[in-house]
């Protein structure tokens, strides 16, 4: 687990800004952000790849950003032919801990039980009304191996490759994907010009 504060606890920029696609524009993203404009500043949970401009851009919107990256965690436990159960002890936040938890692909990493475990998880943590971001790659982004989401500015987001995480891909539909995420309530969900869906769920 990482957690990052203030301003002086933020790592120096990345100097590695090469990506696989050009950027596009999260729709997801931004009405994540605009709900969290109209609370109390509060705690946003992201579980990865960690990345330096998404520390940065949250740290300047949220009073406590918490980073536990889970995409470096699977691989090593997939690498070591342990059950992916292993890593869920990770996650051993306070209930009702966060306003605000960015999944990003990582359930399109996990088989249908494993994400369920993730969701209840995730339900456990969230506040009521918080929200979760969430991404399920199309055959076109899922070529491209694991990369991270890079925000930039006006709600601009890069795909940042992560060649050393070997991990693997599931590809699922629209409906299998707001099935897997119960008991977390569908908000919102587009299909971005790359080729993959962004969901945005909540807690009731």
């Amino acid at each position: 687990m990482t957690f990052f504060a203030t301003s002086s606890d933020r790592p120096r920029q990345d100097s590695d800004h090469r990506f696989k696609t050009v950027d596009y524009t999260s729709n997801v993203l931004q009405l994540f952000i605009e709900s969290l404009d109209r609370q109390p500043p509060g705690q946003v949970l992201d579980l990865g790849p960690v990345c330096q401009e998404n520390i940065r851009f949250f740290a300047e919107r949220v009073k406590r950003l918490y980073v536990c990256d889970m995409f470096i965690r699977l691989e090593r436990c997939l690498g070591k032919g342990n059950p992916v159960d292993r890593i869920w002890h990770e996650l051993d936040y306070p209930p009702e801990s966060f306003d605000g938890i960015l999944i990003w692909e990582l359930a399109d990493r996990l088989d249908d039980d494993e994400v369920r475990a993730l969701v209840k998880l995730c339900y456990i943590m969230l506040k009521p009304g918080g929200m979760a971001v969430v991404l399920v790659l199309g055959e076109q982004a899922a070529r491209l191996g694991v990369n991270s989401f890079v925000i930039g500015q006006d709600f601009k987001v890069g795909l940042r490759s992560q060649p050393h995480l070997r991990l693997p891909i599931r590809g699922r539909q629209n409906r299998d994907v707001l099935a897997m995420m119960t008991p977390l309530k569908p908000a919102k969900s587009f299909i971005c010009r790359l080729g993959f869906m962004e969901f945005l769920f909540t807690r009731d």
